[in-house]
């Protein structure tokens, strides 16, 4: 009864104008909660990803530096090993 009064009230097509306002707050709120779980995902790929990249790029600078030392080679800088990200 409380929606025959509120359309008495203020009319029927401002009646349906919230109706279709919320509508269309349900549908944006299904579709960005959907997008917000596949960032969610992605964020954790590219944080493992990044952690890969760590530990290779600091494994190519050790054995660079044995070879180095293996070969006599003088090194230009010294070069020390990138901080691992958690």
């Amino acid at each position: 009864m409380e929606i025959l009064q509120f359309l008495t009230d203020v009319g029927f097509p401002i009646g349906a104008a919230c109706l279709g306002m919320y509508f269309v707050f349900l549908t944006l709120k299904f579709l960005l909660d959907s997008v917000l779980e596949k960032i969610k995902s992605l964020i954790g790929i590219i944080k493992q990803l990044d952690k890969r990249v760590t530990g290779m790029s600091n494994d190519i600078l050790s054995i660079d530096s044995l070879t180095s030392e293996a070969l006599d080679i003088p090194q230009d800088k010294p070069r020390l090993p990138i901080k691992k990200v958690e």
